[in-house]
């Protein structure tokens, strides 16, 4: 009896995978067979009554009725030439044909022979080519499925879903996501016949209309590919009064086609897109073209052992980003199948052995179309929190919670030999570190050793006492060795300039005199009130004698104005003339003084400290000073010094960064209460320079401007005449202060011996 009847050879099944493979797997069940046949009793043994081949797009199956149960089989297969055999004990022959072809893409011939006790079927396939096969029994039925991962060219009339009946009207039944090396493909499967979607584009999408078309909620889901790093973005598919809109978000610059492909509408976008071609969109429905055989992910086979867990998605452990799937691709949709079937169909794709733990159990859904099988598994894994771990071309499958048990328990394992392996094994060696404090490495000097191995101090000495693995011990020594280095130095030069330019100029005038004379009976007399030194004279009328101006001889002048420059011994200068009459006497003196300063203080301080440690040199004096308390007098101390502080810091390619404060004070005035003032010039700065260069980090310029007029007033502004009744004075004083650092990198013989 044929169990797939209705299933014609001129017809042909959609390019979702392994769906009537589901079916076969639970063909034998009693609710699929006729009432006449559930009610037939089953006795052990028998011969078989016939053989039927059926096949879909992927598969090839062929199933043998036997009168009695069927006990015992057993399935392998050879190669050179590439054969399937499966062998039935307990069973005859009976009256079947020895040979009879197939000629289906997955069976050339179907063999029947008998040997002893058993059956014998022996298949091969077209040109000797290896696939994969499943072999399931129950009861009086054994089902050979062989294929699997490779798509049949069909055409659209032949797209007709096993177990859905065609729609009334056109219907989205599909939407995937296939991502290839050179390609990604957006697959849109449609049923009712191919329909001609509506485009419309957008910046950055694209959008296909199908309209009238239908589609199932739960195919209406959105697809987020943003971080897969392929060209398609986001996938959206929805559902209207038009019909159902599918838009397709891709990176910028991206390129597509829209292509049928068969009742399915692919969009493509390449990966590598030419110059030219960059940033332009080509859009074209073509007419409908055979799909294409399914491929290995990568554009390249994988045969059992060759993929090894550092090729496989699924053993890879990296992010998801990150997985790349090789294996062949295949296809899979089951409801409700259990695990241990799903695993054996992807050990017959992937030609590897898979063992499964105990605890392996339970049910999965699942619609894969067109993938590769890692990925597969990849995702079955996923969705059970299961783990896989591959040694050569066995793969086993184990709750992930096992694994990482598993996982703990070798690594402590290997601890604990390391740490047998250090007691038993260890060496002790000493190390003495002469540039850096010895417990300053210790903690670097552990991370480097095993569990078992010792690291110890001796202060006194600065030395490194270890023990441990030879190895680990000669990378302690490495790393000694790069640490402890001489620690460069730097003599920094400071040159502190402090110039002071002064210069004034005065003018003074002195003059004075008497007059005497007689009208009738009175006498008239006129003279100045002051001396030399400004004190008033008494008025007694100058007698008529004869005078010489300014002479030792002389009376003290008595001046009328009395505004002379600051002239001294060694200082300005002046010029005098009078006038002596009997009775009158003029007295008339001029002076002027102009004087000029300058100076120059230079002060050199250096220092020389090692790289990042900061470093002072300071020289000035204390000045003291007395204070009044209730305890009574105390002296007290203000410094003024001249000071620099600096931090260097040796950057690789031979520069200086140097933190810097550089300080002069200096004594002023003297306060009311006795404390003196201090002086302040300060710079504070962060520079970077070359070694050996100058750099100026200051300076300050103080000018100051006096302007100074003594006089008589109303009669020192009269014009020119004025002169005679006042005295000017000005001052001005220029005061610059300038900073310049040098930094010289110091580097030790000896460093430099050791490192050679």
């Amino acid at each position: 009896m044929n169990l797939f009847r209705g299933m014609r050879a001129h017809k042909r099944y959609p390019a979702w995978p392994a769906a009537l493979l589901l079916l076969v797997i639970a063909a034998a069940a009693p609710s699929l067979l006729p009432a006449a046949e559930k009610e037939a009793p089953v006795i052990p043994g028998g011969s078989v009554k016939e053989v039927t081949v059926s096949k879909t797009p992927y598969y090839t199956n062929i199933e043998a009725s036997v009168e009695g149960k069927i006990e015992s089989y057993n399935s392998f297969k050879l190669n050179d030439p590439f054969r399937i055999v499966v062998d039935v004990w307990g069973v005859s022959q009976g009256a079947v044909a020895s040979e009879f072809p197939v000629n289906t893409p997955q069976v050339k011939t179907v063999k029947l022979s008998q040997q002893e006790n058993k059956l014998r079927i022996l298949v091969e396939t077209p040109e000797d080519r290896p696939l994969p096969f499943l072999v399931t029994a129950e009861g009086g039925k054994l089902v050979l499925s062989v294929g699997g991962g490779q798509e049949e060219k069909v055409t659209s009339m032949d797209r007709v879903e096993e177990g859905r009946p065609a729609a009334k009207g056109a219907a989205v039944v599909g939407i995937d996501l296939e991502d290839l090396p050179d390609v990604s493909n957006v697959v849109i499967t449609t049923s009712g016949g191919v329909v001609n979607p509506q485009v419309e584009k957008k910046t950055g999408s694209v959008a296909l209309v199908f309209p009238g078309a239908s589609a199932e909620k739960g195919l209406l889901r959105a697809i987020d590919a943003r971080k897969l790093g392929i060209p398609v973005t986001r996938i959206a598919p929805a559902a209207g009064k038009k019909g159902v809109t599918v838009a397709v978000a891709f990176a910028a610059g991206s390129q597509y086609t829209i292509e049928n492909r068969g009742d399915a509408v692919v969009v493509s976008f390449p990966k590598k897109v030419s110059g030219e071609a960059q940033g332009q969109v080509v859009a074209k429905i073509t007419e409908a073209k055979a799909a294409p055989a399914a491929e290995p992910a990568s554009g390249e086979k994988l045969n059992g052992p060759s993929g090894s867990a550092q090729q496989l998605g699924f053993l890879m452990g990296s992010s998801e980003t990150q997985r790349k799937y090789i294996g062949q691709r295949i296809s899979l949709d089951f409801k409700d199948a259990d695990l241990q079937n799903i695993f054996r169909i992807l050990a017959e794709v992937s030609n590897l052995n898979i063992i499964t733990s105990d605890d392996v159990k339970g049910k999965v859904t699942l619609r894969l179309i067109n993938v590769p099988w890692d990925q597969a598994l990849d995702l079955v894994l996923q969705a059970k929190s299961l783990g896989a771990k591959q040694e050569g071309n066995v793969i086993r499958i184990a709750p992930l919670a096992s694994l990482r048990s598993e996982e703990r328990a070798r690594l402590d394992s290997q601890k604990e030999v390391e740490k047998l392996k250090a007691s038993l094994e260890a060496v002790t060696v000493t190390l003495p570190v002469s540039y850096t404090k010895a417990s300053d490495l210790q903690s670097k000097i552990k991370d480097l050793l095993s569990e078992g191995g010792k690291v110890q101090i001796d202060e006194r000495t600065n030395t490194i006492v270890i023990r441990d693995l030879h190895r680990n011990v000669e990378e302690a020594r490495a790393l000694i060795a790069k640490l402890d280095t001489a620690t460069p130095q730097v003599l920094i030069e400071a040159r502190i300039v402090e110039v002071d330019t002064s210069f004034s100029r005065e003018l003074g005038v002195q003059w004075g005199g008497s007059y005497s004379g007689t009208s009738g009976r009175s006498k008239l007399g006129v003279s100045g009130i002051q001396d030399s030194s400004g004190a008033s004279l008494p008025g007694n009328p100058v007698a008529n004698t004869g005078l010489v101006p300014f002479t030792s001889t002389s009376p003290v002048p008595n001046f009328a104005v009395n505004l002379p420059a600051k002239v001294g011994l060694g200082a300005g200068g002046g010029i005098s003339f009078g006038i002596l009459r009997d009775n009158l006497r003029l007295d008339l003196s001029l002076s002027a003084l102009e004087a000029s300063n300058k100076g120059r203080v230079i002060s050199s301080p250096k220092v020389i400290t090692i790289d990042n440690k900061e470093a002072t040199i300071e020289q000035g004096t204390q000045i003291p000073y007395s204070t009044v308390s209730a305890s009574g007098t105390n002296t007290q101390f203000i410094d003024a010094t001249l000071s620099l502080k600096v931090t260097p810091h040796i950057t690789p390619d031979g520069g200086v960064i140097m933190k810097l404060e550089a300080k002069n004070d200096s004594q002023g005035d003297v306060g009311a209460s006795g404390q003196p003032a201090i002086n302040k010039k300060k710079a504070t700065t962060e520079v970077l320079v070359r070694d050996g260069e100058t750099a100026v980090i200051g300076g300050i310029l103080q000018i100051s401007r006096k302007e100074t007029e003594s006089g008589i007033p109303w009669l020192s502004k009269i014009p020119i005449l004025g002169y005679l009744f006042r005295s000017d004075a000005s001052q001005s004083t220029n005061r610059e202060l300038l900073i310049f650092i040098t930094p010289k990198i110091l580097r030790q013989e000896a460093a430099q011996a050791k490192a050679s």
